[in-house]
């Protein structure tokens, strides 16, 4: 399968995204490498693949013509299908795997990858809605609000539409 390194018009995109929404990237903007796979990958009954961030080998530090961290790469046959907007939406969300950490002792930035926030599958939705309490807040916190359930309903709705 043909894969090839993304135009600077997506790097370009890239760096404006770290600047608005991911400035704790800032340091190795120029470390992330977009490339394009000539087809999404699809498993069966599944939604395709449109992109994937993963961690750089260093072997391709050894061979490219810099020392890259991260790679976003991406389906070429779905992008092109998607709008402006959307393109814009999944290198947000590509970018948004990528975490990042000053270390206390060395005050050196730590980067690493981290897994997205909500996790359901369309028919577990479908039949529970957005049933997982936030156990990061604290009991007396969630208890306040009543309508919680109804408004994370309606989240999950307007995130997967026609899916559900």
């Amino acid at each position: 399968m043909d894969r090839w390194k993304a135009g600077d018009e997506i790097h370009t995109s890239i760096k404006t995204l770290i600047g608005s929404h991911h400035p704790h990237l800032t340091d190795i903007c120029d470390d992330i490498v977009v490339i394009f796979r000539e087809k999404a990958s699809r498993k069966a009954g599944c939604q395709p693949t449109l992109g994937k961030t993963s961690k750089a080998s260093p072997l391709l530090s050894l061979l490219g013509d810099r020392k890259y961290q991260f790679i976003v790469e991406l389906a070429a046959d779905t992008w092109i299908k998607l709008s402006e907007e959307q393109q814009i939406a999944l290198l947000d969300h590509q970018l948004s795997f990528i975490g990042g950490e000053e270390d206390e002792k060395t005050a050196e930035m730590k980067y690493f990858l981290v897994q997205p926030d909500i996790s359901y599958f369309a028919g577990e939705v479908a039949r529970n809605g957005y049933w997982r309490p936030d156990l990061s807040e604290s009991e007396s916190e969630s208890e306040s609000d009543e309508n919680e359930p109804a408004k994370n309903a309606s989240f999950m709705e307007d995130i997967l539409g026609d899916i559900i």
